[in-house]
């Protein structure tokens, strides 16, 4: 369904709008889908292969943003303190500075990512004036969202568009486009925010959303954009949401799915480091939740995660697939938008890295495995990851031993997923490996 009820509360509304976003585009168009797999593949092999010079670096990706306030009255006018609190939030929560850190659980604690990225209110619009990185539009429209929209998956993006009463986006390519507005419907909590993922990235059911370019970027409720936004439900409950639509938005822009793959625990949102879930987290906080068997570990729902929809009181973290994942769509679909030039800092230099050739077989595997060097043009050291990132196994191949091939006894080992990595000075990579 696309309403989700959260029965705690008197109104039915739609958290996040990517399921409406994905079911209008993908009706368009299935011709790409091989191309999506192989543009994917592509985004999870250099993360992969990238690991250690993004770990290493202390230098951030800068991602300049505009928000674009739309407002019928001053109520839905935001401040300038409201909208960079907001700024502020997105860059705590992407580099695990948040406050409530602390609340993580322990067997996600090992896993959480922080993001090398930081966003900040863009200093110079396209023209090259000096600019605060806020629009304000004045607008007739009560609101940017209809029911027909809401239920068709039809998605007119009529914030976008100055023909009907919104404002038109500044390159795409090189800032992150953020529209607050009215998107309420007939007075009522409709629907609190919504982003176009990047093109072709098949982590997405059905392929991904071949998106528009001319309509890229982010759309919060104004009533949910900044740090202290709250609703007040009806029947004298009020939700808070610490800012963390836009948190989970900004997770979509960057190509994150929802954390229990939109279905049940057969789907998957394509992060290795994420476990399964049939459902999403209720609007609530619960951490007794665990609705599909993990393994080698049977971890419980991430309702800590900000890619669900648990209580924005308990979300805290991003996984370390996660935040990798997202740095590879930036830096390779969406190559343009960090800017070098702002002092705060600049991007992660990952040059000089090479993704290191190497091969596992049987893969899967039972008692055994060996892992192929031959191709490996220097000394490397090699680990076995768990799921929880901790390294069961270790060794350093150098290029004059006199095997280029090396056996692996599993017998000690749990069963389940690992990763397989190779870090030498030139050439990083790492692989999956599946013990049954």
């Amino acid at each position: 369904m696309l309403a989700v009820p959260f029965l705690a509360f008197s109104q039915n509304y739609v958290r996040c709008g990517s399921d409406l976003i994905n079911r209008h585009y993908q009706n368009l168009d299935h011709s790409y889908l091989d191309r999506q797999q192989e543009i994917f593949n592509q985004a999870k092999a250099w993360s992969d292969a990238n690991q250690r010079s993004i770990s290493q670096s202390e230098d951030v990706l800068q991602i300049p943003v505009v928000v674009h306030v739309l407002y019928e009255n001053e109520e839905e006018n935001l401040s300038d303190a409201v909208i960079k609190s907001q700024i502020d939030v997105l860059n705590e929560d992407y580099g695990r500075t948040n406050a409530d850190t602390t609340e993580t659980r322990a067997v996600f604690d090992t896993i959480a990512g922080r993001a090398k990225v930081q966003f900040y209110l863009a200093t110079v619009d396209p023209q090259g004036n000096s600019t605060n990185g806020i629009t304000r539009t004045s607008t007739t429209q009560s609101s940017f969202m209809t029911q027909d929209e809401l239920y068709s998956g039809q998605m007119m993006e009529f914030m976008k568009k100055p023909s009907s009463g919104g404002v038109a986006p500044w390159p795409v390519e090189d800032y992150m486009n953020i529209w607050v507005c009215d998107i309420s419907l007939n007075g009522q909590i409709a629907l609190l925010g919504y982003a176009t993922p990047t093109n072709n990235l098949p982590n997405w059911e059905g392929g991904g959303p071949p998106t528009d370019p001319q309509y890229d970027g982010v759309v919060v409720h104004y009533a949910v954009f900044g740090r202290d936004a709250a609703l007040d439900m009806g029947g004298g409950q009020t939700v808070s949401f610490l800012g963390r639509v836009a948190t989970h938005e900004t997770g979509h822009y960057f190509g994150l799915r929802h954390i229990w793959g939109d279905g049940d625990c057969s789907q998957e949102d394509g992060i290795d480091d994420t476990p399964n879930a049939s459902q999403d987290g209720q609007n609530q906080c619960n951490h007794n939740s665990n609705t599909c068997t993990d393994s080698p570990y049977d971890f419980p729902d991430m309702v800590e995660n900000y890619m669900d929809y648990s209580d924005p009181s308990c979300q805290n973290m991003f996984t370390k697939g996660q935040v990798d994942f997202m740095y590879s769509v930036i830096v390779n679909n969406r190559s343009e938008l960090p800017d070098t030039t702002n002092s705060g800092g600049g991007n992660i230099s990952v040059e000089g890295y090479n993704k290191a050739e190497f091969s596992i077989y049987p893969n899967p595997a039972k008692d055994k495995f060996t892992i192929d060097l031959s191709k490996l043009n220097e000394s490397t050291h090699i680990q076995l990851i768990d799921v929880t990132g901790k390294i069961i196994w270790q060794r350093k191949y150098l290029t004059s031993d006199r095997s280029n091939h090396i056996s692996v006894s599993t017998i000690d080992f749990s069963r389940g997923i690992y990763f397989l990595n190779t870090v030498s000075k030139t050439e990083v990579s790492s692989h999956k490996i599946v013990l049954h």
